[in-house]
């Protein structure tokens, strides 16, 4: 920063020298903000805690198994490991199954014309079929009620008046004498020069 000394009668030593310490003093102070870190050590501390947290979560749960494993013998370990893969499969079975309920809510909403988020569909899919193709149909049916009602609602209101100034004529119209103004009255008048059939 430069400053600009506005006292021209000053005492020339008083005034450099305050001068400078401003100077530096605002250097200073650019420096710490700008030495000031995104993050605090308290803020480092709680990620990295959180961070720690769930490694360890994820190590005690495989410790743990490796405990439950370590106590059974082989027929109970084949068990286990038979339990575990079946449960593995049914997460995939539904998540495979919502998913095609997904495909198929969607392509419905597409043939009624409606466009939703992946996150507000799912609300109305489940692995059941019926149930999610009567979601979908509710859904679908209060939506378009719902925008109908509100376009109907919008277009409420007076309806212009079609065409002329009541009182105005043919003649009014032409003896108006500035062109610009006549052109525009023609046109909103236009039924009044509209030949008749």
């Amino acid at each position: 920063m430069y400053f600009i000394n506005l006292q021209k009668f000053a005492e020339e030593g008083e005034s450099v020298e305050q001068n400078q310490n401003e100077i530096t003093k605002e250097e200073k102070n650019e420096e710490v903000k700008e030495s000031k870190a995104k993050y605090t050590d308290e803020d480092l501390d709680r990620i990295i805690n959180k961070k720690f947290e769930k490694w360890q979560r994820g190590k005690d749960k495989e410790v743990d198994e490796a405990k439950k494993l370590a106590q059974m013998n082989e027929r109970e370990k084949a068990e286990y490991e038979r339990d575990k893969l079946k449960k593995e499969l049914e997460e995939y079975k539904n998540k495979e199954k919502l998913s095609q309920m997904k495909k198929t809510a969607r392509e419905i909403l597409e043939k009624k014309s409606i466009n939703i988020s992946d996150n507000l569909l799912s609300m109305f899919v489940s692995t059941d079929a019926e149930g999610t193709k009567k979601a979908v149909e509710d859904f679908s049916k209060m939506f378009t009620s719902t925008v109908e009602e509100e376009v109907t609602k919008r277009l409420k209101g007076n309806t212009p008046k079609a065409g002329s100034v009541p009182g105005i004529t043919k003649e009014d119209i032409f003896k108006i004498k500035d062109r610009n103004l006549r052109q525009k009255k023609i046109r909103e008048n236009i039924n009044l020069f509209e030949k008749e059939r």
